[in-house]
């Protein structure tokens, strides 16, 4: 019998191989209201790195504002000013949907 390597978890969302650098959002619900977690939202609330180049970054702009959105950038080799990916969201659900469809993307042999 083969052992198949479980999928890593993050946020209930298979992330395969990435590694989570920096979280401070898996906490907000499904059913996120900014004006509820205003307190916690901010530029930098989640890194995901995938191998040595490749990283996910999401946060929230403008910071501590409830008319605001989650900002999320893939960016290789630091590069900033060229994104791979950068997609605005207001809502958690589509957000988690997002990081999921990468994580997959990335995992495929290109």
């Amino acid at each position: 019998m083969m052992d198949h390597p479980k999928p890593v978890m993050f946020w209930n969302l298979d992330i395969g191989e990435g590694v989570v650098v920096f979280d401070d959002i898996s906490h907000l619900p499904d059913a996120f209201e900014a004006a509820r977690h205003i307190d916690c939202l901010r530029e930098d609330m989640l890194q995901i790195r995938f191998g040595d180049d490749v990283l996910l970054d999401v946060g929230w702009y403008p910071s501590f504002r409830k008319h605001g959105h989650f900002l999320l950038m893939l960016v290789k080799n630091q590069d900033w000013e060229q994104p791979l990916e950068s997609a605005k969201f207001t809502d958690v659900v589509t957000l988690k949907q997002r990081i999921a469809h990468i994580a997959g993307k990335l995992a495929s042999p290109i």
